[in-house]
């Protein structure tokens, strides 16, 4: 692995640390927020928490589908998240969504068009 691999690996490690970041703080200020934690609902946001690991193993591993799956709901919660900054929260209920934003439209920028990404990608996926 040559040293730009290694450096889009690297970046790679980055943005997924803080899209796990990202949404460990969803599932936690959720439930905090809520009156009685939903059985239901926490389930269903530690499954979303695992698939997103899993995905995470096989970009790692050089997999073009799962780059592809993970580029299209980094898009789809880049833009919900644009469209929620208009609604009527208080500005301080806002800084989370601007950081999932810029962090979503990183890891896009990143899969896509990152050269160094690239070449980490071809170096796994040989």
């Amino acid at each position: 692995m040559n040293a730009l691999a290694k450096k889009g690996k690297m970046g790679t490690i980055r943005i997924f640390a803080s899209v796990l970041l990202i949404s460990i703080y969803t599932i936690v200020s959720y439930n905090i927020l809520v009156e009685h934690v939903e059985t239901k609902k926490l389930v269903q946001q530690v499954i979303r928490f695992c698939l997103t690991l899993l995905l995470m193993y096989f970009v790692f591993r050089g997999k073009k589908w799962a780059v592809v799956i993970f580029t299209f709901l980094f898009l789809v919660g880049s833009i919900t998240a644009l469209l929620s900054l208009f609604s009527n929260a208080p500005g301080a209920g806002k800084i989370p969504l601007v950081v999932m934003v810029l962090i979503y439209a990183l890891a896009v920028y990143h899969l896509n068009f990152s050269k160094s990404f690239k070449e980490y990608f071809k170096s796994v996926s040989t």
